[in-house]
């Protein structure tokens, strides 16, 4: 079933299509030019075989020996070939290079082959839809290596006996490897913990390492992109959010609990946890709520699915924001 994305995405995907199809075209004709500088002799080869057609036509009008004169006008442009490689060789190019390299050389960048969507241009609408989820995404303001560990406690845990610091130095450690070896296969990943202790800065900085690696990511509180599926949903507002938030090679609920507690929410996190888990596709969730919480607030059938199916990581520590707003009041 064809995705229904609005007219700005479809907009957006044809500007960029057209501009690879300028591109190849562009680079092709000026290669063409830049050879025919260098060796004006391939300039008279095009004509010569550009005439090939007509002098066999005129070798059938004059009747006598076709079959002779065909093969005779086959093996010169055969000749006049070969002799536009030898020169093309000289500069490292051969006559393919002629032809634009389009990005897609199935639909040759037009979207569209045989008749039916190009793959190319699904994945741009994708890409795009994406794109307008997450366009408040502040990933340039978060990486991993700008994640401090010395606001965690050194000082083990009481009950656990292992430090806060030595447990999110593991946690970081994950993360990076989750981003780097990212695939549409990845695992599923649940994070919790107390407000203020990373979680965001994690999924910032995985969402921004996995997206500069060519996949599609949509971010987002989930106060933000459920209040959008509602406006979409009732009419206020245009748009395929559920299908990018479904479809995207990783998506990330961010603050999941904060968002207000309706039917129609319950409904959507339900449907898009369920949606990408039966389509195998990576979730990332953050929550400040712990198993009995989330049980409390969404029931059994998403609880299950997301405990069920989700690497829990654990946040330790205290509200870095708070520590880090005394350490500027001091």
């Amino acid at each position: 079933m064809a995705v229904a994305y609005s007219r700005e995405i479809y907009e957006e995907a044809a500007a960029e299509l057209e501009r690879r199809r300028i591109k190849a075209n562009t680079e092709a004709a000026a290669l063409r030019e830049r050879m025919l500088a260098a060796e004006p002799r391939i300039r008279e080869i095009e004509q010569a075989m550009a005439g090939a057609s007509l002098l066999v036509a005129r070798a059938v009008l004059n009747g006598g020996d076709v079959e002779a004169a065909v093969e005779r006008i086959k093996q010169e442009n055969l000749d006049l070939q070969a002799e536009m490689a030898a020169l093309l060789h000289r500069h490292g190019e051969t006559a393919d290079n002629f032809e634009p390299r389009y990005t897609c050389p199935k639909c040759q960048d037009t979207g569209y082959a045989q008749g039916r969507m190009c793959g190319c241009l699904e994945s741009l609408l994708r890409e795009a839809a994406c794109r307008r989820l997450s366009r408040t995404i502040p990933m340039k303001l978060t990486r991993f290596e700008e994640m401090d560990l010395d606001f965690y406690p050194a000082a083990p845990d009481p009950k656990t006996g292992v430090s806060p610091r030595a447990r999110m130095g593991d946690v970081l450690a994950y993360c990076r490897c989750y981003a780097a070896d990212f695939s549409p296969e990845s695992p599923s990943l649940l994070f919790q913990g107390p407000t203020g202790t990373g979680k965001t800065h994690l999924s910032l900085a995985i969402a921004r390492t996995v997206a500069e690696k060519g996949f599609t990511v949509v971010y987002g509180p989930a106060q933000q992109l459920l209040h959008q599926l509602e406006k979409e949903h009732f009419g206020r507002a245009g748009g395929d959010s559920e299908d990018a938030l479904e479809q995207s090679d990783l998506l990330i609920l961010d603050d999941l609990g904060t968002e207000f507690s309706t039917p129609f929410y319950t409904s959507c996190v339900y449907n898009i946890v369920n949606s990408r888990m039966l389509a195998g596709l990576p979730t990332i969730i953050s929550t400040n709520l712990n198993q009995k919480q989330l049980l409390e607030r969404y029931g059994e059938a998403i609880t299950s699915r997301i405990t069920g199916t989700f690497q829990p990581l654990l946040f330790w520590g205290k509200d870095i924001r708070q520590l880090k707003l005394r350490q500027k009041l001091q």
